[in-house]
């Protein structure tokens, strides 16, 4: 059996480990020169972790990032806690995007292999007796057959950036006034940090765009001016915060699936989306020969996490004085058993029974 990966990053090599180790040869199409990923750090919670056992490199990757704080929560902007959430026991792991895809590509069985600067421009010239779409939110394959998916702009935008290793007390994400958050948390590169604002994009230098990060957010609690001041213009991301709506079907007859952004994109209020396109590669690998089921069992779930991570950064991203002042009441109302419970429903998934492979 012959399967074609459409994209080579996270979502695509983690399929192609699960489909090279049930006995697929399988052949990954990656336009960009040379494998490699682009980004800062991301949240790998108990359920990413383990698709990633499934895969055979939990271990590696919990090695390669930083444990979050067990003790977290959200704050306001001058410190006081507004909700608290204690993961003691429970796995939670930050790691940078590059050491995640260096890991996923070193695990590649033999039987898979990579095209470099392949750009696939006509879905319907591809021969397999599976094509799989990972090719991110823009996804030429999703393109093809479910042209009517659209994507949506939040009205947020984000900055991110990795900083040198520094001593922070708490990990969690802070909640300031008019929508503005920030969140920090170390990785095995250093500490990561984020910013989320209502938008409009900067059109500014990076140099520019920190004074203004730094302007604003300088007064909040520690250590959030020492990670500011910290940050190289150079490290410096800024994207605008977008999903797909509707969640695109995850399959097209009995040869084509999707996974991760390409199905699914979301905004990274729950800090699922790398999460999500785990769990998508390791059901998809268990279930290639039945993609009825593939798709029945998570359309469903992803489907009510783009959801919920809108309906999340629409309340708390809102920045209307007024409203604010709601979602710091409201947090600080919460009982912190719920606000675990709450933290941890979306993590409870577990890696499907694989279906048999014809040989």
């Amino acid at each position: 059996m012959h399967a074609i990966v459409v994209g080579g990053g996270i979502g695509g090599l983690a399929t192609a480990i699960g489909l090279g180790q049930r006995g697929w040869d399988v052949t990954v199409l990656e336009r960009q020169p040379q494998l490699g990923a682009i980004g800062a750090g991301l949240s790998l919670w108990p359920n990413a972790l383990r698709a990633l056992d499934r895969l055979g490199i939990g271990a590696a990757v919990e090695s390669a990032g930083g444990r979050m704080p067990e003790r977290s929560g959200m704050r306001a902007a001058d410190g006081r806690y507004l909700s608290r959430v204690d993961m003691t026991g429970h796995r939670l792991v930050v790691v940078h995007r590059a050491d995640l895809h260096e890991i996923l590509a070193g695990a590649l069985p033999p039987s898979v292999t990579v095209r470099t600067g392949v750009e696939v421009t006509d879905v319907d010239t591809l021969d397999a007796d599976l094509i799989v779409g990972a090719d991110g939110i823009r996804s030429r394959v999703r393109a093809r057959y479910a042209p009517n998916i659209g994507i949506r702009d939040s009205g947020q935008v984000s900055w991110r950036a990795i900083v040198p290793d520094m001593p922070i007390a708490s990990g969690g994400e802070t909640v300031g006034p008019r929508g503005w958050r920030f969140g920090a948390a170390p990785t095995g590169r250093g500490i990561y940090w984020y910013v989320a604002a209502p938008g409009p994009m900067r059109t500014g230098s990076a140099e520019e765009q920190l004074t203004e990060l730094r302007e604003r957010l300088g007064g909040w609690h520690d250590p959030i001016g020492r990670l500011l001041a910290a940050t190289d213009p150079a490290a410096l991301l800024h994207h605008p915060l977008h999903d797909l709506h509707p969640v695109a079907p995850m399959r097209f007859g009995d040869r084509v699936a999707l996974v991760g952004d390409a199905a699914h994109a979301m905004t990274p209020n729950l800090g699922q989306g790398a999460c999500q396109a785990l769990e998508d590669a390791v059901t998809l690998a268990a279930l290639a020969t039945d993609l009825g089921r593939y798709a029945a069992l998570r359309e469903p779930r992803v489907r009510r996490i783009v959801d919920r991570s809108w309906q999340m950064g629409r309340l708390v991203g809102a920045k209307g004085r007024l409203t604010g002042a709601v979602v710091r009441t409201a947090a600080r109302l919460l009982p912190d058993r719920l606000a675990v419970s709450s933290a941890l429903a979306v993590t409870e998934w577990e890696p499907p029974t694989p279906a048999a492979v014809p040989r």
